[in-house]
């Protein structure tokens, strides 16, 4: 790159046209100042009076293009960039000025590598002045980095859309991957609650048997117990009945054995017997009579 041109400004060829006053001519006198320090290297003393004369005179092209020459000198970029673009914005008829300004600030976006910006200036500075070799060549250089960086940029974001793509798979794949683990976690734990619920239905039903079968068993003890009971209940009413019946007869036999008749009673039980015989017997006699129709005299009972 060829470097970037200062111009050297003599007040009595840029202030032709203007008015000689006391201020056009501090003006001047700073600028001029202001290159001498330059020439000499002073670059922050030229930076300052530079300052003073655009404070004066904010339109001042040549104050503007001075300043932002100083300041590139000092690594100020971006502040250098800013004046350069208002040097392009006030030079209005110093197309010569004009052109200058925007060669340097193509340059410092060329360094940058802002391709596009870089092409801009140095087409302003063609414009102005079509004979500059070197702004045609800085243009056609910076047109090639620029579509050499489309082209990177484009490939760049071609493949940060696969690694887009393919970290988005790769994500798609492992929310899948998860999806079923957690589908397989879930599978299992149901599955394994499933068997231990099924071993319990299967406890309970055991449970539920064993219980029915102790149940039955009680059931059938209770039954066993309850007709050994009666039975025993039985046979102990029988007991009780038979040790009655025979204590009955007992007392009875001990009854008749403690009675003891008198010979007038036995006397007269004999009569009573012989009496109750005789009557059946004539009872007997005289249903026979009735039938064969004679007349059975009636004895008295006695």
């Amino acid at each position: 790159m060829k470097k970037i041109f200062i111009i050297l400004v003599l007040l009595n060829g840029l202030m032709l046209s203007a008015q000689n006053t006391d201020k056009q001519k501090e003006v001047n006198s700073l600028i001029e100042q202001g290159v001498k320090s330059y020439n000499s290297a002073d670059y922050i003393l030229a930076e300052k009076s530079f300052r003073k004369a655009l404070a004066m005179d904010p339109v001042n092209a040549s104050a503007s293009y001075n300043l932002a020459n100083a300041q590139l000198e000092q690594d100020k970029t971006m502040e250098a960039e800013h004046f350069f673009e208002k040097a392009v914005k006030t030079a209005n008829d110093n197309k010569k000025l004009k052109s200058k300004a925007a060669f340097n600030q193509g340059n410092i976006w060329y360094n940058k590598k802002k391709y596009e910006k870089a092409v801009e200036a140095y087409k302003t500075a063609l414009r102005n002045n079509p004979d500059d070799e070197e702004a045609r060549y800085n243009l056609a250089l910076a047109q090639k980095m620029l579509k050499k960086n489309n082209k990177n940029n484009k490939n760049d974001k071609k493949n940060k859309d696969k690694k887009n793509k393919d970290k988005k798979n790769k994500d798609k794949k492992n929310k899948d991957k998860k999806n079923k683990d957690k589908k397989n976690k879930d599978k299992k734990n149901k599955d394994k609650k499933n068997e231990k619920n099924k071993d319990k239905k299967k406890q309970d039903d055991k449970n539920k048997n064993d219980q029915k079968k102790g149940d039955k068993k009680e059931d059938q003890k209770k039954k066993e117990q309850g007709k050994k009971k009666q039975e025993k209940d039985k046979k102990s009413e029988k007991k009780q009945g038979d040790k009655k019946q025979s204590d009955q007869k007992q007392g009875e036999k001990q009854k008749v054995k403690k009675r003891k008749l008198t010979p007038q009673q036995v006397k007269q039980l004999l009569v009573a017997l012989k009496n109750k015989e005789k009557k059946t017997q004539n009872k007997i006699k005289a249903k026979r009579m009735k039938g064969s129709g004679k007349k059975v005299k009636q004895d008295k009972d006695w």
